[in-house]
């Protein structure tokens, strides 16, 4: 059954509260049911596939985690209110829960709340929302493996933007597939077939070479770098530092244009082979940056013995610079960490000019995210950056 739109499910055992939010969602065009017990909740949940759920965090029967956990099990793709009279960072820790379960969470709302704050959360799901890939057309192996070896796969790119002179020095690569049947197949659906099924390293190489093939042509290549990301069972190739050396060398690409991200997880990895392969690429001149910084479990310790040039603050707290005073704390401290290590800060996720500002108050270095361009196809990227040169005024040398 496809989902349903402006539909509302809430979950909520005070009569008063729901009834103010299915009133501001009707006034939205909304069709609204209200369920104060769980069970009915769930039989509604799979008759009406509704677009939206409105979810409070203190239930009587079931708490909001135990629901939260049945809405992950059932594959529930409505995006997702959670609500709760206990404090931002009850309703916080609650969010990252359902990140971590992969469900569609637009927002949270400590009660008492505005009525403005929900109508945002209610309007905002359709850019928040992912495409899924139905189960009965999901990609194979196969299919994946030959879109690899024949080169099918392309690339974007994303600018990172020096905060302080408005330069774009950088530009993340990532990788799209877009098959003649299926369509657009989303990263967080090919990337975990290929890491399950030992194709990561030839969907690096395949990256790596295209990439590269795009560098060499860009008005970038003048004067700054592009990234691409690694993933562990790329790092456990103790050959793996040779052949990328070898890839640039080919087209005169000097070891230093090339950032080679790594999740914090990965980059913590104490295995002899990743850490031998992380320091020899830091060796032979390429850079090295930690993607998602803070939403691993690393140590300090741990990260001042690793060859690092480059942190890369998660978004996850990025984009709640102007609603959390703890996300505001992490971010200040991990860019003072960053500078005491002579480390370079990228902010990922900036999404409007608000932040922008707070994290150029910080010192942070680089940002990157949709409020300075959205990921582009080579050729429009190349396009976007001279005319974005140009509206600023900043010529290839600056």
């Amino acid at each position: 059954m496809s989902q349903a739109e402006n539909t509302l499910l809430i979950l909520d055992d005070d009569a008063a509260v729901a009834q103010t939010i299915g009133f501001i969602a009707k006034g939205l065009d909304f069709s609204v049911h209200h369920f104060e017990d769980p069970e009915p909740f769930f039989e509604a949940l799979l008759m009406l596939q509704p677009s939206h759920v409105a979810l409070d965090l203190i239930m009587p029967r079931m708490d909001g985690i135990e629901v939260l956990r049945r809405l992950a099990q059932t594959g529930c793709n409505a995006s997702l209110i959670l609500t709760s009279g206990m404090g931002q960072k009850v309703l916080e820790s609650a969010q990252a829960t359902a990140f971590e379960r992969g469900l569609n969470i637009v927002g949270v709302l400590p009660k008492p709340f505005r009525p403005q704050a929900l109508r945002e959360l209610l309007t905002q799901h359709q850019t928040k929302q992912r495409p899924a890939v139905p189960f009965a057309t999901a990609p194979t192996v196969a299919l994946l493996a030959t879109a690899i070896e024949q080169k099918k796969l392309s690339i974007v790119l994303q600018p990172k933007m020096d905060i302080h002179s408005q330069r774009i020095v950088c530009a993340e690569v990532l990788s799209r597939w877009n098959d003649p049947e299926l369509g657009s197949i989303p990263p967080d659906t090919f990337i975990p077939l290929a890491e399950s099924h030992g194709l990561m390293q030839a969907l690096t190489a395949c990256v790596l070479d295209q990439a590269l093939q795009w560098f060499v042509g860009s008005p970038l290549f003048a004067y700054g770098s592009f990234a691409i990301n690694l993933s562990t069972s790329c790092l456990v190739d103790v050959h793996l530092a040779d052949r990328i050396e070898a890839a640039c060398l080919n087209l005169d690409v000097a070891p230093q244009k090339l950032i080679l991200e790594v999740t914090e997880s990965t980059a913590m990895d104490r295995t002899a082979d990743c850490f031998d392969t992380l320091t020899r690429l830091r060796l032979k001149g390429f850079r090295l940056s930690v993607d998602d910084f803070g939403t691993g479990y690393s140590s300090l310790a741990q990260l001042a013995r690793m060859p690092l040039s480059e942190i890369k603050i998660d978004k996850s707290f990025v984009m709640k610079l102007q609603s959390s005073a703890d996300a505001l704390k992490i971010v200040d401290a991990t860019i003072r960490m960053a500078k005491g290590m002579g480390l370079t800060s990228v902010a990922e996720g900036v999404e409007n000019a608000e932040v922008l500002n707070t994290l150029k108050s910080l010192g942070c270095s680089l940002a990157q995210g949709y409020f300075i361009s959205r990921p582009l196809p080579a050729a429009q990227f190349d396009t976007w950056l001279k005319e974005y040169r140009a509206a600023f005024k900043i010529n290839a040398e600056s």
